[in-house]
């Protein structure tokens, strides 16, 4: 099986290649399986085919008008790529995390475009939808029609509920005539509305016999397929140059008494009746809704996997080069590495420990997603559904704003470790952090968004003084039943750092902190309700306790996941490797939770965190020599990573020499360089 791994090509690199104490082939196909590795190489040949996908330059800087035309040809092109299928990749639940992480390594823009169209708009009619609307998921495979997803509002963001887009029902006609109240209700940053998305899934309060039924989906056309100019009714635009990923055409969509056909709503949580009355399957509103948040964090649950795409790609960039990188030493004629560091270590390795744990993780997440969207489709157990949804979307909602973070600093940082070489467009990362940006903010500003998954842990603790058992699909609140208990016995009693390394004692540390600050947000809460609004006690408990609450929880639970991969290894040394990067995940995340850990008494010493810090540098100094075969075995190829400090031949100088001299501006003389003579001096 290893066989289908090829080697890389002999060099600089290997110095620190043979020091691996394990396989790097065994621990690829142990995370990644042959059958996605013989998908991956598959899907890596095919893409090389195309000349639309070659000579993806970094160095190359692009019109604002050539960035949408270079996405819109590959975007096309990856419609006609048969295992980016959805028929294909449904085939199997790891298939579209690969397809999704490749896609965002190679080419981000096109990527989205293609992500929009062809997996969340199709998707929610998947799962909203029912066979009356199988057309348009035909027509989006066959090319002749594009979608979008408009919720987010220029007035409205993640405030959801919030959206003033109205769909009134006109039962004599039987269509629903769609509205914006005024500027702020319109849609706005949906990829691919800007130029090109003939259809939308619009969001929207649908009013029935002068009833606010709540928000749902309707399939709105907005474009003519034949034309691409926009329907009478419909103002549609472009949001402009953006930061990065321009790309996409972000757009915005004004509706002004427009008008669609009953068949286009979305109906499977909620319908109209032929004779205009308004029905549902849930006899409870927030089951409803429930359900239809699991279908909503499709894009939360894709950005998450997006995130340890970067980071995978920023970090196999700056490994690489402080593998191959030289400077100082014990004597003037002996440099060494910039691997060989102790700063340089404590900077990307627990980067390296979060890329991995990331990975698996989001691996984990999208097969739950994609698991509950094909049970929503099926129209399986209505209840369970709800409950998944529900879950869905609280762990969605904080792994999206962690990863965010998480990723943002690590490419910084690659960024930073890389040095002035770093600063290079042609080093890849400038480009990284842009691309990434975004994440940071769609589909729910992040600290915003957090407040989704806390707002769902919150509802938890009155049942623990209950001392009802906790459970849900996922299993991510498990534990709380057994949280009174974890909070009277659970104390720090390690003395040395191998025991605080251990599984046990991460996890431990990790369940006590989300019990404590369960508790801790829930108190806060109720004192500040006795003198503030609902409203305003809510927002006034987020910055210490709520949002410390669901970066705990989101941390133990990415840990737990891991763990549960970690115990399925099949050998020793792959197991020893990635109980290390385990270890340094928990231990360096417990960076910002120090303080609660003495707050709460868990610890009343100085040895937390005295043996945090030696076991960080403990772990750091193992890693080193297993650190390039550890990117080696999740880094993208070559021809996708696009990097000259990065490539898999550890090449630094050769490539840098071909991109500097290779430059336009090199060694020419400027055209305008008359403008730089001396001007004489008029006398006097």
């Amino acid at each position: 099986m290893v066989d289908l791994i090829k080697n890389f090509k002999s060099g600089p690199l290997d110095v620190y290649r043979k020091k691996s104490t394990f396989d790097w082939k065994k621990l690829k196909l142990f995370l990644e399986s042959e059958e996605v590795i013989k998908y991956e190489n598959d899907l890596y040949e095919e893409l090389q085919q195309y000349s639309e996908f070659r000579g993806n330059n970094v160095t190359v800087q692009r019109t604002f008008e050539e960035e949408r035309i270079v996405a819109a040809r590959q975007s096309n092109l990856l419609r006609n790529i048969k295992l980016l299928s959805l028929e294909y990749t449904i085939q199997n639940f790891k298939f579209p995390t690969t397809a999704n992480r490749i896609r965002t390594q190679f080419i981000p823009s096109a990527a989205i475009k293609f992500t929009v169209s062809n997996t969340l708009f199709v998707n929610a009619i998947y799962s909203l939808g029912t066979g009356r609307h199988v057309k348009f998921i035909t027509d989006i495979e066959n090319g002749k029609i594009s979608g979008c997803y408009c919720l987010t509002e220029i007035g409205h963001g993640s405030n959801a509920k919030g959206m003033q887009t109205t769909a009134t029902y006109n039962k004599e006609r039987q269509v629903f005539i769609l509205n914006s109240k005024d500027f702020q209700a319109a849609k706005c940053w949906a990829g691919g509305l800007g130029q090109t998305a003939t259809h939308a899934l619009v969001y929207a309060h649908l009013i029935v016999n002068n009833v606010n039924q709540g928000l749902h989906c309707f399939i709105v056309p907005v474009r003519d397929p034949d034309t691409l100019l926009a329907y009478p009714g419909i103002t549609v635009g472009d949001m402009g140059v953006k930061i990065g990923l321009n790309g996409i055409d972000n757009g915005f969509l004004i509706l002004n008494n427009y008008e669609i056909p009953r068949e286009n709503l979305l109906n499977k949580l909620g319908d109209i009746t032929d004779d205009g009355q308004y029905v549902t399957p849930f006899k409870d509103k927030n089951k409803r809704h429930g359900a239809a948040l699991g279908t909503l964090s499709g894009g939360r649950v894709m950005i998450t996997a997006m995130c340890e795409a970067y980071c995978t790609k920023a970090l196999t960039i700056a490994l690489r080069y402080a593998a191959i990188r030289r400077q100082f030493g014990p004597t003037e004629d002996n440099e060494v590495s910039l691997l060989e560091y102790q700063t340089h270590q404590y900077r990307l390795f627990p980067h390296l420990a979060t890329t991995y744990v990331l990975r698996v993780f989001s691996t984990w997440l999208v097969e739950a997603l994609y698991k509950f969207n094909i049970e929503t489709a099926l129209g399986s157990n209505k209840d369970e559904q709800a409950a998944l949804g529900m879950e869905i979307h609280a762990i969605s909602s904080a792994s999206k704003a962690v990863a965010g973070w998480i990723t943002k600093y690590a490419i910084q940082e690659c960024r930073e470790t890389c040095g002035g070489h770093g600063y290079l467009k042609a080093a890849g990362i400038g480009s990284i952090r842009d691309d990434h940006d975004a994440n940071l903010t769609y589909e729910g500003e992040n600290y915003v968004l957090i407040q989704q998954n806390s707002n769902w842990l919150l509802k938890l603790w009155p049942l623990i003084l209950n001392k009802q058992e906790i459970s849900s699909p996922l299993e991510s609140i498990n534990f709380l039943t057994e949280a009174l208990n974890i909070l009277e016995h659970s104390k720090f009693n390690i003395y040395n750092i191998e025991e605080i390394c251990s599984p046990k004692a991460i996890i431990d540390i990790y369940q006590w902190l989300v019990c404590y600050l369960l508790k801790k947000t829930y108190t806060s809460l109720q004192d500040k309700l006795t003198s503030q609004s609902h409203f305003w006690a809510k927002s006034s408990i987020q910055v210490f306790k709520a949002k410390n609450l669901s970066t705990a929880f989101i941390q133990h639970l990415m840990l737990q996941i891991m763990l549960q991969k970690i115990n399925e290894a099949p050998e020793k040394p792959i197991r020893d490797v990635l109980l290390k990067l385990f270890a340094l995940f928990g231990l360096c995340s417990l960076e910002g939770h120090i303080s609660t850990l003495y707050e709460g008494c868990f610890a009343t010493t100085p040895q937390l965190a005295t043996l945090r810090e030696e076991a960080i540098l403990m772990l750091c100094s193992n890693i080193k020599n297993d650190a390039i075969a550890l990117i080696d075995v999740i880094a993208p190829p070559d021809f996708i990573l696009n990097s000259v400090l990065g490539s898999s031949d550890g090449e630094v100088y050769k490539r840098l020499q071909t991109a500097i001299f290779s430059s336009p501006q090199s060694m020419s003389r400027p055209s305008w360089w008359e403008e730089l003579k001396p001007v004489a001096k008029c006398k006097l």
